[in-house]
Order: structure tokens, then C-alpha cells, then sequence
């Protein structure tokens, strides 16, 4: 870029700041139940919170744009193509490490299960699986059903918090490697099914803990009770409408291609795609069933989620903070800055802080349990939630 360019481009970002009104405040705060886990855990994040400073020339929408535009780490991937149960296929794409790495993995080394946003796939995670790499993980990217530069097998997209396909994904990864514990990250919609599964299984996850980075908690208010903001309802609406366009053939016969093509709005969208696809009579009974905070009170996995109150997608107001006051395994990070899925610091050479703080949050929590006497055992393998049969409660299909 030169100087010149680079100069117009400061400008328009500043121009941009500008017109939005000024900066949120700097509100950083760590809310959690009393326990000595959620001690332990938040004396290891309080300095990196107290060390975030959000690049100074952004906002929060120049932050979310950011994300598209600040290039990810140069990452590679193995694919593994996953066949579901019901003849669809998803993959795993596995991050690979650097051949001039000095240290390299150790066959049981823990892995980091990461789940993509809404239209999202490995490519937009690139940078996550570096950071996961440096502090000794095994990062793999759960691609959902069409997503990654997958053909849908059949004619069915994903649920938004439906996990059968992720539960069919982990007992895959648990195959590869048998002697490796595993953890799961989200973001943004991906923090919606990590959540979704965390709250189905409870004590039978084969995830040991969870981060959940921009999460919206309650997406029927988000989409439904126009808890988000318009424009980005709008411009999202746009991005779900071209991956409608990509499986267009395979998806003719089930879905109204172009009445879902008119919709101005993710629930509109919503109810011509998914309500009609998977046989709900509205979208009120859809979310019931797919909502992230469903079985919340199911969760017995250690969680951290990570909010920015700027967040113009999945905004404050939807935040949960009672659900973390009195529980001891669970803990809210929230931030005055950083968008959505963005949390951008540094001057030029910017880089995610929420990365660097899923990672140590995870770090802190295995260094928690292997010091600990009275740490639990893994779960034992449990034959219902890996097949999905109908006596586990995936997908909660009996309430439609």
C-alpha cells in the first residue's frame, strides 16, 4: 500500500469514528460465582483485561469490519470429510504445525475444537489456530454441513443448535486421537452451538471446557425482537442470502429459493429457510428447540464467555450477567470495546486479544486440574450421545 493510500484509508477510518459518536467507556469486569476454580481462573485473566487496549483509530463498527480485512495467520489445514449418519457430510479441518517448529506436538497433546460463525468457515479461523498452536493445542475446525467449500451432500442445512452433527464431529476427533483431552471454542453463531451442545450433554460432554467468544445468548430476542442492530441484521441477511446461492440446486426442492431471496431480515430469512426446512410451524417453536440458553442449566462444564459492550450483532442488553453471578463454573469477560468477534489491539500490526485470552483461560483451567486432588475424571465414553440415539436429547425434536 502506499503512503498515499495509506494516508486516505486512516482518513475514512477516522472519518468513520467520527460519525458514530464518541468511544464507549473503557468497561472491563470479570463476573463469576464464588468458588476457588472461578478464583484461580480470574486472577490469571485480570492482567491480561487490565492490558487490553483496543486500537486506538477504531470503533466498533470499523472493528467488525476489520475482521475481514486484517489478514488472518498463514495456517494450513489437512481436511478430514466427514460423513453424517443421515448421508450428509460435513469436515474437520485440521490446523497443521509449522515445519520449522522447534517443538513439535505431542500425540496426546490437548485439542482445541473450534466452531466457525454463521457463514463462516476454517478460513476465517487461521489466526485462533496459531495462537492455539503456540500454547501446545491441536486446533481442528468443525465445518458444518455446506460450509468451507463443501457440496451439500442432501438437502438439509444445519440447525443453528442442533447437535448431532457436532456430537458425530467430536467422537471423530476422539478416534484420531484417543489419548487427548478436548476442549471447544466458538464464535459468534459457532458460540451458539458450542453452547447448545455444553447444555445438552452436561456431565456427558466430551468437551471439557468451553470459551465462547461474542456469544448472543438468546438469539430468538436477538433476531426475532430486533435485539440487533438493523444494519447488521440487514448486511447479514445479504451474506446468508449468496450461501443460500451456493446450494441453490441442492436446496430447490425444500426451501422457496426465491422467496428467500426477498428477505430483508434473518428472521424472514429464517422462516423461509430453516423454520420450512426442518418442518416447524413457526419460529417461536424453531428457537425453542435451537436456542443457545435452553438447557443453560444443564451446564456442568467450566465456561468463559467473552463479550464486548459495543457489540452492534449480539448486543449488551442480551446479556445474561445473573446466570453467572451464583454459578461456579461459569465466567463473563466483558470489554467496553471490541465489536463483534474483533477485539482488535496494537497500532498497525493489529492482533485479536480475545484469542490470547481463550487460550490462557484454557491454560489456567488444565494447570487448575492437574493441581488439583479433587479434580473429576474425564467423562466415560457414552454410547447415546455419540450415536445420537432417541434417548439422548439432540435436537429436542419431540417439541416441535
Amino acid at each position: 500500500m502506499t503512503a498515499a493510500a495509506a494516508l486516505v484509508s486512516g482518513c475514512m477510518l477516522l472519518a468513520a469514528k467520527t460519525a458514530v459518536g464518541p468511544r464507549v467507556a473503557m468497561t472491563k469486569r470479570i463476573v463469576a460465582g464464588n468458588s476457588e476454580l472461578n478464583g484461580f481462573l480470574a486472577s490469571g485473566l485480570q492482567p491480561m483485561l487490565d492490558r487490553y487496549t483496543p486500537t486506538w483509530w477504531t470503533n466498533s463498527h470499523v472493528q467488525c469490519m476489520l475482521t475481514f480485512v486484517v489478514p488472518q495467520s498463514r495456517i494450513q489445514y489437512k481436511r478430514d470429510v466427514l460423513p453424517l449418519r443421515d448421508g450428509g457430510q460435513a469436515s474437520l479441518d485440521w490446523a497443521l504445525e509449522n515445519s520449522d517448529s522447534t517443538q513439535k506436538l505431542r500425540e496426546d497433546a490437548p485439542i482445541a475444537v473450534i466452531m466457525h460463525g454463521l457463514v463462516g468457515c476454517s478460513d476465517s479461523m487461521r489466526s485462533l489456530c496459531a495462537e492455539a498452536l503456540e500454547h501446545g493445542y491441536r486446533p481442528v475446525v468443525f465445518n458444518k454441513r455446506g460450509h468451507g467449500g463443501m457440496k451439500l451432500a442432501t438437502p438439509k442445512l444445519q440447525e443453528f443448535g442442533c447437535v448431532q452433527d457436532l456430537i458425530e464431529a467430536i467422537a471423530h476427533v476422539e478416534k484420531a486421537y484417543p489419548l487427548s483431552q478436548l476442549y471447544g471454542i466458538g464464535f459468534s453463531a459457532g458460540s451458539g452451538l458450542l453452547c447448545s451442545y455444553l447444555g445438552e450433554t452436561g456431565d456427558q460432554s466430551r468437551l471439557l471446557a468451553g470459551v465462547l467468544i461474542s456469544p448472543g445468548y438468546n438469539a430468538f430476542d436477538l433476531f426475532c425482537h430486533g435485539m440487533i442492530n438493523p444494519v447488521y441484521d440487514f448486511l447479514m441477511t445479504i451474506t446468508l442470502k449468496k450461501f443460500l446461492l451456493r446450494h441453490q440446486k441442492e436446496l430447490k426442492d425444500v426451501v422457496d429459493i426465491p422467496k428467500a431471496l426477498r428477505a430483508t431480515s434473518i428472521r424472514e430469512f429464517d422462516e423461509h429457510v430453516y423454520m420450512k426446512m426442518h418442518g416447524y410451524t413457526d419460529l417461536e417453536s424453531y428457537w425453542k428447540v435451537n436456542n443457545p440458553m435452553r438447557a443453560i442449566e444443564n451446564l456442568k462444564m467450566p465456561l468463559l464467555c467473552i463479550n464486548a459492550l459495543d457489540d452492534p450483532v449480539c448486543t449488551k442488553e442480551t446479556i445474561p450477567y445473573d446466570k453467572f453471578e451464583d454459578n461456579p463454573t461459569a465466567m463473563l469477560l466483558t470489554t467496553g470495546e471490541g465489536s463483534h468477534c474483533a477485539f482488535f489491539e496494537g497500532h498497525l500490526n493489529l492482533k485479536s486479544w480475545s484469542n490470547e485470552a481463550a487460550m490462557t483461560y484454557l491454560d489456567r483451567l488444565r494447570e487448575y486440574r492437574s493441581a488439583s486432588t479433587s479434580s473429576p475424571p474425564a467423562p466415560t465414553a457414552s454410547t447415546d450421545l455419540r450415536a445420537g440415539s432417541s434417548s439422548s436429547n439432540v435436537c429436542l425434536q419431540q417439541q416441535k
